[in-house]
């Protein structure tokens, strides 16, 4: 692995637009890469991601500095506006932290055509809620989660798809009508046909 180094700050954006590759197996992990910084030395902090934590590193005055914090320790996954007051379409997907300076950009473009596959499949990759921001500034959940599960509302079973399909017939599978107990015959003080003795 390269050694972070310092570099003099650059006058323009060093990353517009951010497009990591999100890891489909665990030998895929971590994922390495630098985002802006504006406060650090050289204006950038190298990211590590890990399963299940975050690792950011930075300079800061020439003091090294390592910041390991656990991905339980974020909100979410919230979809952001690059420019909200601009005409700009560009639009983020950031790991949120409730203190801003420990959020982190996963995916940026200048279009929003990828923008909700790319946010499904960050949240699935961490097991992270996917969160809304409302008009206000608050985030809430987009859906309902429990841990890594996502909360639905629960769907009626479908005949014909359970485990008993296969081992018996359709036609044998149905109830029969039952008949009314008060329409039986009763025969009482009649003689048997059945001779017992």
């Amino acid at each position: 692995m390269r050694p972070f180094r310092a570099a003099a700050r650059a006058a323009e954006p060093i990353f517009p637009y951010v497009c990591l590759e999100r890891p489909r197996a665990a030998t895929d992990w971590p994922l390495v890469f630098q985002s802006i910084d504006p406060p650090a030395d050289n204006g950038v902090r190298r990211v590590e991601l890990h399963p299940d934590h975050l690792v950011l590193r930075r300079r800061t005055a020439s003091v090294p500095m390592k910041l390991t914090l656990p991905l339980a320790a974020y909100q979410g996954l919230a979809v952001a506006l690059l420019d909200p007051q601009g005409e700009d379409e560009g639009v983020a997907i950031v790991l949120v932290h409730a203190d801003p300076a420990l959020s982190v950009t996963l995916y940026s473009a200048p279009h929003i055509d990828d923008v909700v596959a790319e946010w499904r499949g960050w949240s699935a990759a961490l097991g992270l809620p996917m969160l809304v921001t409302e008009a206000d500034g608050t985030r809430r959940p987009a859906y309902g989660m429990i841990g890594r599960v996502t909360v639905a509302t629960p769907r009626l079973r479908r005949r014909g798809r359970g485990a008993l399909k296969h081992r018996r017939p359709t036609m044998l599978r149905r109830r029969a009508a039952g008949r009314p107990l008060g329409d039986l015959d009763v025969h009482r003080g009649e003689r048997e046909l059945i001779a017992r003795d």
